[in-house]
């Protein structure tokens, strides 16, 4: 044989045992690929069927949210609910239950939902379906005096225990439970990047909804579980207030301590989770002192390395409320007018599971939000205050003002708001603590972002919020927005401005626990 007839053959060689090393590799990732899908699928199946036991045992009427794996259909037959994966059937019997699947009104033969299926149970009827707007139709239709809870499949003992005590939920049951008191710093640092949309079996909802036209944080039973209203100052440190904000009232609220009007540090937040800071986290890089940032990794710092009080706010008062820094290019500790953090470092504060309520960046609808208030609290949101672009901007926007982003805190809810109805034309009203202090008047935006108070009446206040071109009139510019504040608390109306449509749903984030580490 041929030197070069030898070279070409150790070639061949060579290329068929990598031809067959990538074969064996290939073949190897995936039979992983197909375990690890298989385990994610009878794991959703052993769950849903410990949910049938569940429902099966249940008396009355509930909501049930249940994440899937991606690849299934979901068909019904009487009182079984098929369910199909890789050409297998799996069969879940509901007893002396029928199923229903129900998408965009209208019953059909399956459904291929893409994350999860919610489901309402009656006595007699599971309704499913992939849309969380059809349950809050089935409810409002077919089942008007049922009751909505969030049961995680993930646990069904614990939320059969759950199901007999809320039949004596009130509020002071609810705050006098703590959970993981004695959590030790650690356990903060392991919570730090975790996010769960979810409702906590162990954990239960402070106030269960029946319906309730109204609620305030501000006065459950004559009790006031919210801080003080903040003030900023020229300091645009806004998510800084709104998360320290929403962690002192969940405190008040989970350790029944009303009334105390805690202040927790904004000004600790604002200064130490700075991209900039030394060794902040890496997470902490979306927050820019005075210069803006987001709540949720605020509140995310404080699991891990907690958060001091900083009663009425007098240190704050003396640093940043002055400080004036709008040059986005700046970094630590210009952005905070070179103030470093030697405030009130003693007790600290500890929030526990964060949650991001808005993923995907789908929205909430206003039922939602509802529940999710009575579920867990105040919740911090965030937004764009004015809109621009449209025929009318201040009802109607096409684009959002990037320099009028806020972050406020979400304390209540009105169905029935005398006040909303003469300044915005609707009862529908959120209730939402502002930091800019205790002012009243109504405030305009220009779609620019320039914002200012045109009048203390609510009568004009609606005309200007009614009528683009007297708004834009009175404010020498295209009109973004119109809003009436009420002693620092903005009110605002369900789905009908700029900041209904941006607020709350840009941006969601509730809070389960905040402990004491003394």
């Amino acid at each position: 044989m041929k030197k070069n007839q030898l070279n070409l053959l150790s070639v061949a060689i060579i290329l068929l045992i990598v031809s067959l090393s990538f074969l064996i590799y290939y073949q190897y990732s995936t039979n992983v690929k197909r375990e690890q899908e298989k385990f994610i699928f009878e794991n959703f199946v052993n769950n849903l069927q410990n949910l049938q036991d569940t429902i099966n045992n249940m008396q009355g009427t509930y909501y049930i949210k249940v994440d899937i794996p991606s690849g299934i259909i979901l068909y019904s037959r009487d009182n079984e609910l098929i369910i199909q994966y890789n050409n297998n059937n799996y069969t879940i019997n509901f007893q002396n239950k029928s199923v229903i699947l129900y998408n965009n009104g209208q019953n059909v033969s399956f459904l291929y939902p893409n994350n999860y299926i919610y489901l309402v149970s009656t006595n007699n009827t599971i309704f499913i379906s992939a849309d969380f707007n059809d349950t809050i139709f089935i409810f409002n239709r077919y089942l008007p005096n049922g009751t909505i809870i969030v049961i995680n499949p993930d646990n069904n003992q614990n939320n059969n225990n759950n199901q007999n005590q809320n039949n004596n939920n009130n509020q002071n049951n609810q705050t006098n439970q703590t959970n993981n008191t004695n959590q030790t710093n650690n356990n903060n640092t392991n919570q730090t990047n975790q996010t769960n949309n979810t409702i906590d079996p162990n954990s239960r909802c402070l106030v269960k909804y029946t319906g309730q036209p109204k609620f305030f944080w501000g006065d459950v039973d004559g009790n006031n579980y919210l801080p003080p209203v903040g003030d900023q100052g020229v300091c645009g440190d806004y998510w800084a207030f709104a998360s320290s904000n929403g962690i002192a009232a969940i405190y008040m609220i989970r350790n029944n301590k009303p009334n105390e009007g805690l202040t927790l540090s904004a000004a600790y937040i604002a200064i130490k989770c700075n991209y900039r800071y030394p060794n902040t986290p890496k997470y902490c890089e979306h927050n820019i002192g005075c210069n803006g940032g987001l709540p949720y990794y605020g509140i995310l710092y404080t699991s891990q390395y907690g958060i001091p009080a900083d009663p009425g706010r007098r240190y704050y008062s003396s640093t940043l409320k002055g400080c004036s820094t709008n040059d986005d290019a700046i970094s630590y500790p210009d952005d905070v007018c070179g103030f470093d953090y030697n405030g009130p470092t003693s007790p600290m504060y500890y929030s526990h599971k964060v949650m991001e309520l808005v993923q995907r960046g789908k929205s909430l609808s206003s039922q939602e939000i509802i529940q999710y208030l009575l579920c867990y609290g105040p919740l911090t949101v965030s937004g764009y205050m004015a809109g621009e672009g449209g025929s009318n901007p201040n009802m109607y926007p096409l684009y959002f003002v990037g320099d009028t982003g806020h972050a406020m805190l979400l304390v209540g809810y009105d169905t029935q708001s005398q006040l909303c109805q003469e300044v915005y034309g609707t009862p529908k009203c959120w209730i939402i603590q502002n930091s800019w202090g205790r002012v009243t008047g109504c405030l305009a935006f220009t779609s620019d972002g320039r914002m200012r108070m045109i009048t203390r009446s609510k009568s004009e206040c609606y005309k200007y919020y009614s009528n683009y071109r007297a708004c834009s009139t009175a404010m020498g510019a295209p009109c973004g927005g119109v809003y009436w504040m009420q002693d620092g608390y903005i009110y605002i109306p369900f789905e009908q401005s700029p900041f209904g449509l941006s607020f709350p749903k840009f941006s969601i984030v509730a809070i389960q626990n905040v402990t004491l580490a003394k």
